[in-house]
């Protein structure tokens, strides 16, 4: 098997299933269950956990399965990846409860001894709830309230410009009634 294989295990292979949640940071609350022999943690979209934190870089850290245990590695980032606070320099294995720093982002590593594949529901934190998750662990984050809020700003932007063009017009037309009239021709 190669290192980084990207073909996802099989479920019911007896692999135990991992989870990162998010315990601090801009997506606090938020969980990412690990899918795959390895996951992408960065800035960019596209990678498999995607942190909206501008400290971290776009591709920022890899969790990896190999021999049998999970390791987390950075992948040449500027800012540095933490394990319980330590910065690493090389891969290192990931024990159930580790926390994960990463910028201004803590991610706690959780492993179940329940084998991938035997069913178990857990409902996601509340927070999490509101953004949603993928089947492959990529958190759904949508730019429509960004979109929503810019389009509001831009509105009420130009509803104040056109206020004040009016109440400009209306000023003239009060202050100065010639020029005003031969200026539009009345």
């Amino acid at each position: 098997m190669a290192m980084y294989d990207d073909e996802p295990t099989m479920m019911g292979q007896g692999r135990p299933s991992g989870m990162l949640v998010i315990r601090q940071g801009p997506q606090a609350g938020m969980s990412f269950p690990l899918v795959g022999n390895q996951m992408i943690i960065g800035r960019e979209e596209g990678v498999d956990v995607v942190l909206q934190d501008p400290e971290s870089s776009r591709r920022h850290a890899r969790i990896s399965w190999q021999a049998g245990q999970f390791f987390v590695e950075d992948l040449g980032s500027t800012n540095g990846t933490f394990v319980n606070g330590v910065q690493i320099t090389a891969p290192q294995m990931l024990n159930s409860g580790d926390t994960i720093g990463i910028g201004q982002t803590a991610l706690v590593f959780q492993m179940a001894s329940v084998p991938m594949g035997t069913p178990q529901y857990q409902p996601p934190p509340p927070q999490a709830a509101s953004y949603g998750t993928s089947s492959v662990g990529r958190a759904v984050t949508s730019n429509s309230n960004k979109i929503l809020q810019y389009t509001l700003y831009g509105c009420g932007c130009l509803l104040l410009i056109c206020i004040c063009g009016l109440l400009a017009i209306a000023a003239w037309a009060l202050l100065d009634p010639i020029s005003f009239e031969s200026f539009f021709g009345i």
